[in-house]
């Protein structure tokens, strides 16, 4: 069962976003995806809500970090016949236990971060904690950055980012995730997840596009 955790050792970097973006891009490539709303705000659970999701998108709550186990037990459980269940668990910014408990149940973590030097500071903390997970678990864990919410203009910023990233052996994904109108929206708006799958302009192509360029890179760990 493959397990990605959106880890973070801070908020506001476009966890829950970049979750449900990759779910929809799984989804569109024939998986069933169950997302674990392992954030005690319970941010995809209320998207999840307005009444409009995909059927293949389950959202399951697990606030707590001693919840995850049967959540994922669950998920596995209700995968659709002759169908390999895909899960991503979305946890808090600054929680370390939930942190470590997505971390040790996960075959790939990705850390978001925006062009910032400081956050890619941020994101190396994450690095070390799965390091760590992978010597108590005994098996690898991969790790991978992802630039989201990343403003027009950042060029200069994401290369010095880059740069200290695979400085410190923190390898960076490809596809990135722009500071999008339709992205802001995912969560205000129920039409926002319509427009990404049917809206015709070519603002609206940019952005499948860089959901299919995610969900294709995430596919080739597995």
């Amino acid at each position: 069962m493959p397990t990605i955790a959106f880890v973070s050792s801070k908020g506001g970097v476009g966890k829950s976003t970049s979750a449900v973006l990759l779910a929809m891009g799984l989804v569109k490539r024939g998986l069933a995806v169950t997302l674990a709303d392992s954030d005690p705000n319970l941010p995809l659970t209320a998207w999840s809500r307005f009444g409009w999701r995909p059927d293949a998108i389950t959202v399951l709550q697990a606030p707590h970090f001693h919840d995850l186990p049967g959540v994922l037990r669950k998920a596995k459980a209700g995968a659709p016949k002759a169908s390999e269940p895909w899960v991503i668990v979305d946890t808090e910014g600054g929680a370390p236990a939930m942190a470590g408990a997505a971390v040790a149940r996960a075959d790939l973590v990705i850390t978001p971060l925006s062009s910032s030097w400081l956050e890619a500071r941020e994101a190396l903390k994450i690095a070390g904690v799965v390091a760590e997970a992978c010597r108590r678990e005994r098996r690898p864990i991969p790790v991978v950055g992802l630039f989201s919410r990343l403003p027009s203009s950042h060029r200069r910023s994401v290369e010095d980012a880059k740069t200290l990233l695979t400085a410190n052996n923190l390898p960076v994904l490809e596809a990135v995730l722009t500071d999008r109108e339709i992205f802001r929206s995912l969560f205000a708006r129920k039409e926002a997840v319509t427009k990404l799958t049917e809206g015709k302009s070519r603002a609206y192509q940019a952005a499948r596009d860089q959901i299919d360029a995610l969900s294709a890179e995430v596919m080739a760990f597995f």
